[in-house]
C-alpha cells in the first residue's frame, strides 16, 4: 500500500519541501481617484476616514464624516460613493462586510490592506499646499531688490 499522498510535508527538510509561491497582488491604477477626490469633498472625506487607521469602519462613521461636508447624505449615497470608487479603479479597493447577528444590516467598510499605503500616499499628495507660480511683477520686484542690496 502506498502512503506517499498522506505524508506530512512539514517533516521533510527544507530542500525537498515544495515552497508555496508568494501571493501576487494585481497592480491598481489609483490615478483616476485623484480627479474624483478633488471634485467632490464628500468622497475625499469618506476616503480619509477609511484610510485613517485601515481598520473596519461602520456606515454610521462614514455618514458622520460625510455630513460634515454636506448636510443631506444617506446610507445609499455612501454605498454609491464607495462602489463608484471601486468601479473607477476597476478593482476591489474598498471591501465590505455585514453582520447578520447585530440585527442592523449596515455594512462595515475598509480599504483593501494591499492598497492602503498607496491610497494614503495619494491623499497626502493631494493635501500638500498647491504650488503658486510667481507672477512677472513679483520676479521683477525681487530681482530689483536683490540687485539694489549692497550688503
Amino acid at each position: 500500500m502506498e502512503f506517499n499522498s498522506y505524508r506530512d510535508d512539514r517533516e521533510d527538510d527544507q530542500w525537498t519541501r515544495r515552497e508555496i509561491p508568494e501571493r501576487r497582488i494585481q497592480p491598481v491604477n489609483l490615478a483616476p481617484l485623484k480627479g474624483a477626490i478633488e471634485a467632490d469633498p464628500v468622497r475625499s472625506r469618506v476616503l480619509k476616514v477609511l484610510v485613517e487607521d485601515g481598520s473596519w469602519v461602520t456606515t454610521a462613521d462614514l455618514l458622520r464624516a460625510a455630513r460634515q461636508e454636506r448636510a443631506i447624505v444617506g446610507a445609499v449615497t455612501i454605498g454609491t460613493i464607495l462602489n463608484g470608487l471601486n468601479e473607477l479603479v476597476s478593482s476591489r479597493l474598498i471591501i465590505s462586510r455585514t453582520s447578520l447577528t447585530s440585527g442592523i444590516d449596515w455594512a462595515e467598510w475598509r480599504i483593501n490592506p494591499d492598497w492602503l499605503e498607496p491610497t494614503r500616499k495619494l491623499l497626502q499628495m493631494l493635501n500638500r499646499p498647491k504650488f503658486q507660480s510667481a507672477s512677472s511683477e513679483d520676479f521683477v520686484g525681487k530681482a530689483e531688490r536683490l540687485l539694489s542690496d549692497t550688503t
